[in-house]
């Protein structure tokens, strides 16, 4: 159902998430803002109330808003609650096969009556871990195997402390047990899909599709996310699709999530706010001539590993920034810098930074600009038993 979506509207073929996890990467994508700027970048800050969501603008719009998520990280606790008229967070359950109670909440929201535009944003935690999903979609990706790998989160930890072993094979059964999730979840979107033509909603409906990072099988001996900016945590799908968005469409223009909410304001004819991060995109299929400021994009607030709270360089240690061709690795604990040629290397695997040394002191220095900028946010009160075990579940902590 993606693909087809895909199809039938506007692909994005080069979008960087600004975080390879959860709450950094949605605040951007809510806000415009980097994560320096929104200053979401660990498990004890909020939203600052000087900071204003998309849910906010489109609320004083006159849109009615609504918002069902999947995670902790997206609850109220954190600020995202912001601006909705309804807000659901639906807790996580470990282990779970059958497809999150998302779906399902979502159709009820939109069988309400309601005589006013409006806004919904859901979040669907189906494909992280636990890689788990009914049979029939299990069986699609099905293929001999021996071995350990289950895709549960907690097995996932044992192998990031070392207590167990993962060879290639078993990188390709969690990979076979994502894709299966990935495979239902589309399915769930499809229904959902279904259901907004069925009231014919969905001819006048703008939908956005995107992730907020990606994961690791093996790719440089990690599993799971949040510990580095590499592609394939960082390169995440967006496609928009809708009234005045052209179709069969792909733009490769180098864009970020940052992008998304001044994108979407502006096909709404609703300003955004100035100073966010974000650029508006919709000039680049509105006037196929036209070019984006020239900019580099960002991404940061790593987490380096499984450490107590509190810790806080060590959840924002790893930072990149990158041109439409090249990207820079930086680490704040080592001071070790990469570059890496994404047109030829696109899985990064070769550190060109010897051969282009003034290219890479020039990124750097602009990194190091982008580094002075941030801020700190207001400070959370500690997780409760229940929360922290919630998260430990997820592999968080």
């Amino acid at each position: 159902e993606t693909d087809a979506l895909a199809s039938q509207g506007l692909l994005f073929e080069d979008v960087t998430s600004t975080s390879p996890w959860t709450l950094p990467s949605h605040g951007s994508l809510l806000t415009g803002l980097y994560p320096s700027h929104h200053t979401l970048k660990t498990y004890y800050t909020c939203l600052p109330s000087d900071v204003v969501t998309l849910a906010e603008i489109l609320k004083a719009g006159g849109f009615a808003t609504g918002a069902i998520v999947n995670a902790f990280y997206l609850s109220q606790r954190y600020g995202f609650a912001r601006g909705f008229d309804d807000f659901t967070y639906i807790k996580e359950i470990a282990h779970l096969r059958t497809p999150s109670e998302v779906g399902d909440k979502a159709i009820k929201w939109l069988s309400k009556s309601r005589g006013n535009p409006f806004f919904l944003f859901l979040h669907y935690m189906d494909v992280h871990s636990d890689y788990a999903s009914l049979p029939v979609y299990e069986k699609l990706f099905d293929r001999p195997y021996q071995g350990i790998a289950d895709g549960s989160t907690g097995q996932l930890v044992d192998f990031r402390f070392g207590r167990i072993k993962f060879s290639q094979v078993d990188a390709e059964r969690l990979i076979d047990l994502y894709d299966a999730g990935i495979r239902q979840m589309d399915d769930q979107i499809a229904r959902l899909l279904g259901f907004l033509e069925s009231r014919k909603l969905l001819a006048n409906s703008i939908v956005i599709i995107t992730s907020d990072h990606g994961e690791e099988f093996l790719e440089r001996g990690g599993v799971m996310h949040s510990r580095t900016q590499y592609q394939e945590l960082i390169h995440v799908p967006l496609i928009f699709c809708g009234p005045g968005i052209p179709e069969s469409e792909r733009i490769k223009h180098m864009v970020s999530n940052v992008d998304v909410m001044p994108t979407l304001l502006s096909m709404l004819d609703i300003p955004a706010p100035s100073s966010i991060d974000g650029f508006d995109l919709s000039s680049l299929w509105q006037k196929p001539d036209s070019k984006l400021p020239r900019r580099y994009i960002f991404a940061e607030a790593s987490k380096y590993s499984l450490i107590p709270l509190g810790d806080n360089i060590r959840q924002d240690i790893k930072r990149s920034i990158r041109n439409p061709r090249y990207k820079l690795h930086y680490d704040r604990l080592t001071k070790e810098t990469q570059l890496y040629d994404l047109q030829y290397d696109p899985a990064e695997k070769t550190d060109v930074a010897s051969e282009h040394s003034s290219l890479a002191d020039s990124m750097f220095s602009n990194l190091e600009n982008f580094m002075t900028t941030g801020r700190s946010g207001p400070l959370l009160p500690p997780l409760s038993p229940d929360e922290t075990q919630r998260l430990k579940s997820l592999g968080y902590v």
